[in-house]
């Protein structure tokens, strides 16, 4: 083998390692979903199971949506003097080789204010923003989900 083939060789694997290598670190999204809402809904709920097998933490610090929205924001429901209280975030953190759930009634991803409502089954194209500035994009289906903290519904108070 001539030596500038080896080390062209050398080098395509060399690539080809690394692109696994920054794959490896990547954040896993499953079952990403929005829950249904009726056709005046002032605002839209995704949610999302997100996994982090990296060794370092990793953060949505933004979400951007296909659907017409005034805007999207991340968001943590926390129970706050027997209130329930829905709070903007700056991020949602996955930290390493562990899990965040967006789930009803925990974190999630606000769409608010949707020019059309979509419909049951409808697909929503939600791209999110990492702290290193990749972008992952996902599709998640309109579905019907639980209400917010079934089991605790009669701590929930109105503001």
């Amino acid at each position: 083998m001539k030596p500038g083939i080896f080390i062209g060789a050398a080098g395509t694997l060399f690539l080809i390692i690394s692109a696994f290598s920054v794959n490896a670190a990547e954040l896993v999204v499953i079952d990403p979903w929005i829950r249904s809402a009726p056709p005046n809904a002032p605002a839209l709920g995704a949610f999302m199971l997100l996994e982090n097998d990296s060794d370092s933490e990793i953060s949505v610090v933004n979400a951007y949506s296909s659907l017409d929205v005034d805007r999207v924001e991340l968001h943590r429901t926390i129970m706050a003097d027997g209130v329930m209280k829905m709070i903007p975030q700056q991020s949602i953190p996955v930290p390493p080789h562990s899990s965040t759930d967006l789930a009803p009634g925990s974190w999630h991803i606000m769409l608010i204010g949707p020019g059309k409502v979509p419909s049951m089954g409808e697909v929503v194209q939600l791209t999110l923003v990492l702290d290193d500035g990749t972008k992952q994009v996902v599709k998640a289906m309109v579905r019907q989900g639980k209400k917010m903290m079934d089991d605790h519904s009669h701590e929930m108070k109105s503001e």
